[in-house]
Protein backbone atom coordinates (compact mmCIF):
# COMPACT_ATOMS: atom_id res chain seq x y z
CA UNK A 1 0.00 0.00 0.00
CA UNK A 2 1.20 3.48 -0.90
CA UNK A 3 0.19 6.02 1.16
CA UNK A 4 0.85 10.29 0.93
CA UNK A 5 1.32 11.63 4.82
CA UNK A 6 1.71 15.37 4.85
CA UNK A 7 5.09 15.98 2.74
CA UNK A 8 6.32 12.08 3.07
CA UNK A 9 5.06 9.41 0.77
CA UNK A 10 5.10 5.69 2.80
CA UNK A 11 5.13 2.06 1.07
CA UNK A 12 3.64 -0.13 4.01
CA UNK A 13 4.36 -3.88 3.26
CA UNK A 14 2.29 -6.99 4.33
CA UNK A 15 3.90 -7.94 7.11
CA UNK A 16 4.12 -4.81 8.48
CA UNK A 17 0.19 -4.00 8.02
CA UNK A 18 0.06 -7.34 9.24
CA UNK A 19 0.92 -6.80 12.65
CA UNK A 20 -0.22 -3.38 12.99
CA UNK A 21 -3.55 -4.71 11.73
CA UNK A 22 -5.24 -1.18 10.98
CA UNK A 23 -8.88 -0.42 10.26
CA UNK A 24 -8.87 0.88 6.47
CA UNK A 25 -11.68 3.21 5.16
CA UNK A 26 -10.85 3.04 1.41
CA UNK A 27 -13.72 5.10 0.09
CA UNK A 28 -12.79 8.18 2.94
CA UNK A 29 -8.83 7.49 2.11
CA UNK A 30 -8.42 6.88 6.41
CA UNK A 31 -6.07 4.62 8.40
CA UNK A 32 -7.03 3.79 12.10
CA UNK A 33 -5.42 2.24 14.30
CA UNK A 34 -6.67 -0.07 17.15
CA UNK A 35 -7.05 2.31 20.77
CA UNK A 36 -3.51 2.79 22.93
CA UNK A 37 -1.09 0.73 20.10
CA UNK A 38 1.83 2.97 20.04
CA UNK A 39 2.74 2.74 16.27
CA UNK A 40 6.18 3.55 14.97
CA UNK A 41 7.27 4.12 11.75
CA UNK A 42 10.89 4.74 11.15
CA UNK A 43 12.16 7.69 8.51
CA UNK A 44 12.39 5.91 5.19
CA UNK A 45 16.30 7.20 4.23
CA UNK A 46 16.41 6.81 0.19
CA UNK A 47 19.54 5.32 -1.76
CA UNK A 48 19.11 8.65 -3.76
CA UNK A 49 18.57 11.29 -0.73
CA UNK A 50 22.23 12.04 -0.58
CA UNK A 51 22.87 13.39 -4.09
CA UNK A 52 22.37 16.75 -5.19
CA UNK A 53 19.77 17.10 -8.04
CA UNK A 54 22.79 18.61 -10.56
CA UNK A 55 24.42 14.81 -10.31
CA UNK A 56 21.24 13.19 -11.48
CA UNK A 57 20.06 15.43 -14.19
CA UNK A 58 23.61 15.28 -15.15
CA UNK A 59 24.01 11.75 -15.38
CA UNK A 60 22.06 10.94 -18.86
CA UNK A 61 24.35 10.27 -21.92
CA UNK A 62 23.46 11.95 -25.49
CA UNK A 63 23.72 9.46 -28.29
CA UNK A 64 26.31 12.11 -29.72
CA UNK A 65 28.37 11.72 -26.28
CA UNK A 66 27.81 7.79 -26.65
CA UNK A 67 29.34 7.85 -30.25
CA UNK A 68 32.32 9.90 -29.17
CA UNK A 69 32.81 7.67 -26.24
CA UNK A 70 33.05 4.72 -28.50
CA UNK A 71 35.74 6.76 -31.06
CA UNK A 72 37.65 6.93 -27.38
CA UNK A 73 37.74 3.28 -26.58
CA UNK A 74 41.17 1.83 -27.00
CA UNK A 75 41.08 -1.87 -28.33
CA UNK A 76 42.99 -4.53 -25.79
CA UNK A 77 45.23 -7.00 -27.07
CA UNK A 78 43.98 -10.55 -27.02
CA UNK A 79 46.38 -11.12 -24.08
CA UNK A 80 44.67 -9.08 -22.23
CA UNK A 81 40.98 -10.17 -22.97
CA UNK A 82 42.01 -13.61 -22.33
CA UNK A 83 42.35 -15.38 -18.61
CA UNK A 84 45.92 -16.53 -18.05
CA UNK A 85 44.70 -20.34 -17.43
CA UNK A 86 43.05 -19.93 -20.99
CA UNK A 87 46.31 -18.78 -22.64
CA UNK A 88 47.48 -22.16 -23.74
CA UNK A 89 43.63 -22.35 -26.03
CA UNK A 90 44.70 -18.65 -27.29
CA UNK A 91 44.66 -19.78 -30.97
CA UNK A 92 40.43 -20.83 -30.18
CA UNK A 93 40.16 -16.83 -29.68
CA UNK A 94 41.46 -16.02 -33.12
CA UNK A 95 38.92 -14.83 -35.28
CA UNK A 96 39.96 -17.28 -38.06
CA UNK A 97 40.13 -20.36 -35.80
CA UNK A 98 37.09 -19.44 -34.32
CA UNK A 99 34.90 -18.54 -37.66
CA UNK A 100 35.50 -22.55 -38.57
CA UNK A 101 33.58 -25.54 -38.29
CA UNK A 102 35.61 -29.01 -37.19
CA UNK A 103 36.04 -31.33 -40.75
CA UNK A 104 33.54 -33.66 -41.32
CA UNK A 105 33.05 -36.79 -39.20
CA UNK A 106 32.07 -40.39 -40.18
CA UNK A 107 29.47 -39.43 -38.03
CA UNK A 108 27.65 -36.59 -40.16
CA UNK A 109 24.22 -37.71 -41.27
CA UNK A 110 22.41 -36.54 -44.35
CA UNK A 111 18.18 -36.15 -44.00
CA UNK A 112 16.59 -39.18 -46.56
CA UNK A 113 13.72 -38.17 -48.13
CA UNK A 114 11.17 -41.20 -48.99
CA UNK A 115 11.38 -42.52 -52.28
CA UNK A 116 7.99 -41.46 -53.22
CA UNK A 117 8.50 -37.52 -51.76
CA UNK A 118 7.73 -35.12 -54.11
CA UNK A 119 8.49 -31.57 -53.58
CA UNK A 120 6.25 -28.51 -52.70
CA UNK A 121 5.70 -26.12 -55.28
CA UNK A 122 6.27 -23.17 -53.51
CA UNK A 123 5.97 -19.32 -54.46
CA UNK A 124 9.71 -17.83 -54.98
CA UNK A 125 9.81 -14.35 -53.68
CA UNK A 126 11.64 -12.08 -55.91
CA UNK A 127 14.75 -10.14 -54.33
CA UNK A 128 15.42 -6.49 -54.92
CA UNK A 129 19.07 -5.76 -56.63
CA UNK A 130 20.72 -4.89 -53.43
CA UNK A 131 19.54 -7.68 -51.46
CA UNK A 132 20.78 -10.29 -54.01
CA UNK A 133 23.91 -8.58 -53.28
CA UNK A 134 23.47 -9.45 -49.99
CA UNK A 135 22.30 -12.68 -50.24
CA UNK A 136 25.35 -13.54 -52.40
CA UNK A 137 27.36 -11.72 -49.98
CA UNK A 138 25.67 -14.38 -47.26
CA UNK A 139 26.59 -17.70 -49.48
CA UNK A 140 29.79 -16.95 -50.24
CA UNK A 141 31.19 -16.08 -46.65
CA UNK A 142 29.16 -18.76 -45.30
CA UNK A 143 30.18 -21.74 -47.62
CA UNK A 144 33.85 -20.31 -47.43
CA UNK A 145 33.40 -20.64 -43.39
CA UNK A 146 32.02 -24.03 -44.01
CA UNK A 147 29.11 -22.95 -42.02
CA UNK A 148 26.76 -24.38 -44.74
CA UNK A 149 27.67 -26.78 -47.87
CA UNK A 150 26.17 -27.08 -51.44
CA UNK A 151 22.40 -29.26 -51.06
CA UNK A 152 21.78 -31.82 -53.06
CA UNK A 153 17.44 -32.38 -51.75
CA UNK A 154 14.90 -30.98 -54.33
CA UNK A 155 13.11 -29.37 -51.84
CA UNK A 156 14.89 -25.66 -50.94
CA UNK A 157 14.30 -23.96 -48.00
CA UNK A 158 13.17 -20.13 -48.03
CA UNK A 159 15.38 -16.79 -47.70
CA UNK A 160 13.96 -14.05 -46.16
CA UNK A 161 14.92 -10.45 -44.86
CA UNK A 162 13.78 -8.81 -42.35
CA UNK A 163 14.10 -4.91 -42.18
CA UNK A 164 16.27 -3.33 -39.69
CA UNK A 165 15.77 -0.05 -38.02
CA UNK A 166 19.40 1.53 -40.00
CA UNK A 167 18.50 3.29 -43.45
CA UNK A 168 19.94 0.89 -46.12
CA UNK A 169 20.23 -1.75 -44.12
CA UNK A 170 19.17 -5.03 -45.03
Amino acid sequence: MISGIGDEDMILGLLWLRYHNPTIDWEMGEIQFPPRRRIQIKRFKGVLDNFEPEVLIGAKITASQEMAHQQQVVKKDIEELIPSYLLGYRDRFEKGKAERFLPARTYNHAIDLKPDFVPRNCKLYPLSPAEQVEQDKFLKENLQKEYICKSKSPMASPFFFIAKKEKEAL
